[in-house]
């Protein structure tokens, strides 16, 4: 995000507590407070009604949260439609990272069969469980490297295999074809965030499968998909931008 805010609209990001922020973008963060809360209220001396929270192509977590924050919220773009039913709002759709072309066109030069891209949050017991045991080819790509190194290698593969929801955007982006994969170990969300950018990219994903299948049974042609955002659509998330 702070890419993305520097490089297209000439803004430095501060990253600051739920209360005091005013842009609210990339990622399933829209109930992020409602989650941490664990609530639907907001305790009276924590209400910063006066200030104004801008959405730009966030959405939801899960299926059952609530857009619940301190300061009042004002909707520009939200990533998909699943998310914008829920706010009644329409609304630009899209996830800005589908932008990231845009502030780095890519070469478009293959180097790797297939990039391999685990949420973040199970990296460790991936590595220990299939980094020795990868074909030859294979590159896993690490989601706390620099964001302009992980699109280059996104963009350098065949295929993408992720249980990263971000792994299978930036693929689109950069209109690699990808599968998405379960991930190794529980993380946070209920799916709904797949859903929501499923919907809005317009072709379903083949049903996320265990990685080691990928291994014994390799990867099937009719498995992979990919979803080119349209220009009209990266126009649209470009003048949704509430800060220019």
């Amino acid at each position: 995000m702070a890419d993305l805010l520097e490089g297209m609209f000439g803004l430095k990001a501060n990253y600051v507590k739920h209360g005091s922020a005013e842009l609210l973008g990339v990622g399933s963060i829209l109930d992020s407070y409602y989650r941490r809360k664990k609530g639907a209220s907001v305790p009276l001396l924590s209400r910063r009604p006066w200030r104004t929270l801008h959405v730009w192509g966030s959405g939801f977590m899960n299926e059952n949260s609530a857009a619940v924050w301190p300061q009042r919220l004002k909707f520009h773009a939200v990533r998909g439609p699943l998310t914008a039913a829920r706010v009644k709002q329409r609304l630009p759709l899209g996830d800005p990272a589908l932008l990231l072309p845009r502030l780095w066109p890519m070469r478009g030069i293959k180097q790797f069969a297939v990039g391999i891209i685990p949420h973040f949050a199970t990296l460790p017991l991936f590595r220990a469980r299939y980094a020795s045991s990868l074909p030859k080819g294979w590159q896993i790509i690490d989601l706390l490297q620099k964001p302009k190194e992980i699109c280059e290698l996104i963009s350098a593969c065949d295929v993408i295999v992720s249980s990263s929801l971000h792994g299978l955007i930036v693929a689109d982006a950069y209109v690699v074809p990808s599968r998405w994969v379960a991930p190794e170990n529980s993380i946070k969300g209920d799916g709904f965030k797949f859903r929501d950018y499923e919907a809005q990219r317009g072709v379903a994903f083949s049903p996320p499968v265990e990685f080691h299948e990928i291994l014994s049974n390799g990867i099937k042609g009719e498995d992979l998909t990919v979803s080119t955002p349209s220009n009209h659509l990266l126009d649209q998330l470009v003048s949704s931008f509430p800060f220019k």
